[in-house]
C-alpha cells in the first residue's frame, strides 16, 4: 500500500475557514485530518509543497515518513507564525532606524 494523493479542503464558516487534508491510499483508503488555515494561510502551500516526499510512500511506515517530512522542513523549526512574525518584526525595526536616523 502506497499513498497516492493528497488534497487540500476548505469551507467558509464564517468567521474562520474550515481545513481538512484527505489521504487516499492506492488501495482506497482515505485517511482525514483537521487543520488550521484561518490566521495561517499558508499551511495549504506547505503540504502541497510536501507532497512528492509523501506521495508513494507507505502509510504505515510513519516514523520514516515523518523523519522525512522534517528534515525537509528542519530549517524552518519555528513555523510560519515564527517566519511572519519575524519578517513584520524586522520591517519595523527596519522603519525605526530610518526614522531615527540610526543604522539597523
Amino acid at each position: 500500500m502506497k499513498i497516492a494523493k493528497l488534497e487540500s479542503l476548505h469551507a467558509d464558516a464564517g468567521v474562520s475557514y474550515c481545513s481538512f487534508l484527505k489521504v487516499t491510499t492506492d488501495d482506497g483508503i482515505v485517511g482525514w485530518s483537521e487543520y488550521n488555515e484561518w490566521m495561517n494561510r499558508g499551511v495549504a502551500s506547505i503540504i502541497d509543497h510536501l507532497a512528492p516526499v509523501v506521495i508513494g510512500a507507505d502509510p504505515l511506515a510513519t516514523d520514516a515518513l515523518f523523519s522525512g517530512l522534517y528534515a525537509k522542513t528542519r530549517l524552518t523549526t519555528g513555523g510560519l507564525s515564527a517566519q511572519a512574525i519575524a519578517a513584520i518584526e524586522n520591517a519595523v525595526f527596519d522603519i525605526k532606524g530610518k526614522a531615527l536616523n540610526v543604522p539597523c
